[in-house]
């Protein structure tokens, strides 16, 4: 194996685009959650039909994965059946509110507003569960690799697992009003997002010490940037340019690779051991460029549309003047 293990490499660059898609989706729900009326005019038209890209880059993901670590796809699924059961049944959920949703608008006691609002909490507990995972295979907390097994109460246990999961929630919610542009909670993206990232560097320090290195100032530093250029009136439309934004969450996802190489689960498994070699490399080459082009290519496409489109939706018009002020003066 070579010094830079570059199918880990390839592989977690495209991880790194499927879960900067969800996130945004994430923050999408979140504002539905908290200010529908407010913020469908800037959400919906986002979220649909990003929804099926990001599934798309999910199973995307998942292919390669099976040609960068074919050894391993099994293991992980008895490791983490579980999750994996709940994650699925909320994607039917996820995927069912949002496909109805786009078609109805007043169905007796189901409209448009609880199947979008479904559609994010769905989509809130996804990102939960995948949290859950994805602080297993860093920290290793609740994972017996002898046996194949997870244990959720060993993973609440420890006192980082709870921490991971609230500062990453913490700091989806300081940046959903930057990337949907959304000016009046300008004032709290920065304390808040500032507060996710301090949550979150408590909880790698909890898990080892040696997670909260130098390399952990790529990622904080770029996630507060966007909330702190979002104060003001003139860099605000840069960082909630729809692609810019998913390039430099892209970049945090995937400065974080640290930690989990050269090692996962805390040292529990070495990621080169377990990479495909043979044949099985240059057709995971192969498949990893073929999609990159096509799918990054339109995703990219969508993105800039969908910013055109919102740059050139009207303004609201403002209310009628009431009939005591259009009435003459007595």
């Amino acid at each position: 194996m070579s010094t830079i293990n570059w199918l880990f490499e390839v592989n977690f660059v495209i991880f790194s685009v499927f879960l900067a898609l969800f996130l945004t989706e994430l923050m999408g729900g979140v504002l539905l959650l908290l200010a529908y009326d407010r913020a469908k005019a800037k959400v919906l038209p986002y979220i649909v039909p990003i929804w099926e890209v990001t599934g798309t880059f999910a199973a995307f993901w998942v292919v390669t994965s099976d040609f960068a670590y074919p050894n391993m796809l099994i293991p992980v699924a008895d490791l983490f059946g579980g999750l994996i059961v709940v994650f699925l049944i909320l994607i039917v959920a996820r995927n069912a509110s949002i496909s109805f949703a786009e078609l109805i608008t007043k169905r007796g006691w189901v409209d448009e507003r609880k199947l979008y609002q479904a559609y994010g909490l769905a989509t809130l507990l996804i990102g939960v569960v995948v949290l859950v995972a994805l602080s297993a295979i860093v920290s290793g907390a609740g994972v017996d690799l002898s046996n194949l097994s997870f244990s959720l109460g060993s993973w609440l246990a420890n006192p980082g697992s709870a921490l991971y999961v609230l500062g990453a929630v913490v700091i989806a919610v300081g940046l959903a009003p930057v990337f949907y542009g959304f000016d009046e909670l300008r004032r709290v993206t920065l304390p808040v997002t500032a507060v996710g990232v301090l949550v979150e560097a408590g909880a790698l320090y909890l898990y080892a010490s040696s997670f909260l290195s130098a390399y952990f100032l790529i990622p904080a530093v770029l996630t507060i940037l966007p909330a702190l250029l979002f104060q003001s009136r003139q860099t605000a439309p840069i960082v909630s340019h729809k692609l810019v934004f998913a390039v430099v969450a892209v970049v945090i996802v995937f400065s974080l690779s640290y930690l989990v190489y050269p090692t996962a689960f805390n040292g529990g498994i070495t990621v080169d051991a377990v990479t495909t070699t043979g044949p099985m490399v240059g057709a995971y080459y192969v498949l990893s460029a073929v999609g990159a082009v096509f799918v990054g290519s339109l995703m990219a496409l969508y993105l800039v549309a969908v910013q055109r489109s919102l740059r050139a939706r009207p303004a609201p018009p403002s209310p009628p003047a009431t009939a005591a002020s259009n009435s003459p003066n007595p």
